[in-house]
């Protein structure tokens, strides 16, 4: 049979449209990898309250970062990876001593978060010798924890052991200690958890929701 050159040119053209066609058409179906990338981890020291955070009256007396050898075992097991502290006192006229504020900050694996609020939690509360009552919190996320520890004595009465190595120390000796209020405040924000404690004569909670509020912002 003849073909004519016409005829030739025509198909030839047509299997080079269809086979474009095809190939654009595979190529288009390749499922495409999305990348993602873990949010960054924030810097300890960054987020720590300053001296112009605090009021009039409150000086910062203590900074740090702290490192594995500063923390238990326990939070090492649950992922504890940095942390940082601050602390401010006011001293007042009072012999229960001075007002202070501690601020605490780790940074912990999201996985793990809750267990650490929960165990800081319970770990705030563990004084038998204080009453605690819930303080009501709003804008420092789903896990913030609030709470206030009144003494149920301001003078306290503990029996110690004779020290054999202080001459004249009478062995029922009964010291005083001055047992003051605590208020705590526990939040997290991504993997960042922190730890408000405001202790003294009189800890000021309006204060430490303010300060805790200051704090959260400060977290990425």
């Amino acid at each position: 049979m003849h073909i004519s050159r016409m005829l030739l040119i025509t198909l030839i053209i047509c299997a080079a449209i269809f086979s474009a066609g095809c190939t654009q058409n595979s190529s288009s179906q390749v499922p495409v990898t999305l990348v993602t990338t873990s949010a960054p981890v924030a810097n300890p020291a960054q987020l720590a309250l300053t001296q112009s955070d605090v009021p009039q009256g409150f000086t910062l007396v203590e900074s740090k970062a702290k490192t594995y050898a500063d923390v238990s075992k326990l939070a090492l097991d649950i992922g504890w990876q940095d942390g940082y502290m601050v602390r401010f006192i006011n001293p007042v006229q009072d012999a229960r001593g001075a007002n202070e504020i501690v601020q605490s900050i780790a940074i912990y694996p999201e996985r793990t978060i809750k267990d650490v609020i929960a165990m800081a939690e319970q770990q705030g509360r563990s004084d038998i010798d204080l009453t605690y009552t819930d303080i009501p919190v709003q804008g420092l996320g789903n896990n913030a924890r609030a709470f206030y520890g009144k003494a149920n004595a301001q003078i306290l009465l503990k029996p110690t052991p004779a020290n054999q190595l202080i001459p004249g120390m009478d062995k029922n000796a009964v010291p005083a200690i001055f047992k003051n209020d605590v208020a705590e405040i526990i939040f997290s924000k991504g993997n960042t958890v922190e730890v408000l404690i405001m202790t003294g004569p009189s800890p000021d909670t309006a204060l430490l929701i303010e300060l805790a509020k200051k704090a959260y912002a400060k977290i990425p």
